[in-house]
């Protein structure tokens, strides 16, 4: 191709997925310039890593499930998949636990199924994982998981 690398092409696939998953934009944030595209033997997205710390991997779906280290990024970028908890349940959320319907605060956009971010009210990550329900659902439900996180 015409001067363009391959790490630069893996690279733009991957800022498209995070664009299409977590809304426009948000690729050039959850993975900046001088990130690593990891892809199998057989030439699968496998992960991708920044300065060493692996920021996701990619499922069967070629979607993307953040790690730690990329729901963070997410986090600080900003993205309309978040739920924010309230305050009383942020120690329960760091050690993994769900989060439950009537602890939720307020909410971004979402489907049930998609990867969202759990913050608290000032904005910092306490976990994330699959949306169990979508976001205007979440809003006239009590007693139900609203996410389960990843570890």
């Amino acid at each position: 191709m015409s001067g363009i690398s391959e790490a630069a092409l893996d690279l733009e696939q991957v800022r498209t997925i995070a664009d299409y998953q977590f809304g426009p934009g948000t690729g050039r944030g959850l993975f900046p310039d001088g990130s690593q595209v990891l892809r199998s033997r057989r030439g699968t997205l496998r992960g991708v890593k920044l300065n060493g710390d692996l920021l996701c991997t990619f499922g069967r779906d070629s979607l993307i499930n953040l790690t730690r280290s990329g729901a963070q990024r997410l986090a600080q970028f900003g993205t309309e998949k978040y739920v924010i908890a309230s305050d009383e349940v942020g120690e329960f959320i760091k050690k993994g636990r769900s989060l439950f319907a009537k602890h939720v605060k307020g909410v971004g956009r979402f489907y049930a199924g998609e990867e969202v971010v759990i913050l608290n009210s000032k904005g910092e990550l306490l976990g994330w994982g699959r949306a169990a329900w979508s976001s205007e659902e979440v809003l006239h439900l009590s007693a139900v998981p609203v996410v389960k996180q990843r570890n």
